[in-house]
């Protein structure tokens, strides 16, 4: 499962340019990245096309008011 996690986490930083965030829980891996304020329409698709690739995905916003994005990989994550 590394392989995906690595995948879809090296996709959300290309298409946003920003730190992935990786949580590792009983669940699997939560991966976050911070949404810039402005996506064109290429790394807007690349985005969901992430996002496509994982169990759960979503949008929330931070404590700090940024928009992000997450990406959850179920199970175990080693």
């Amino acid at each position: 499962m590394r392989p995906r996690i690595e995948s879809i986490a090296a996709r959300l930083l290309a298409a946003t340019g920003t730190e992935v965030e990786r949580q590792e829980d009983q669940t699997g891996v939560r991966l976050i990245v911070a949404l810039p304020e402005r996506l064109d329409e290429s790394h807007r698709a690349f985005l969901l096309a992430a996002l496509a690739d994982a169990d759960d995905y979503g949008h929330d916003h931070a404590e700090d008011g940024t928009q992000q994005a997450w990406a959850l990989i179920s199970g175990d994550a080693s």
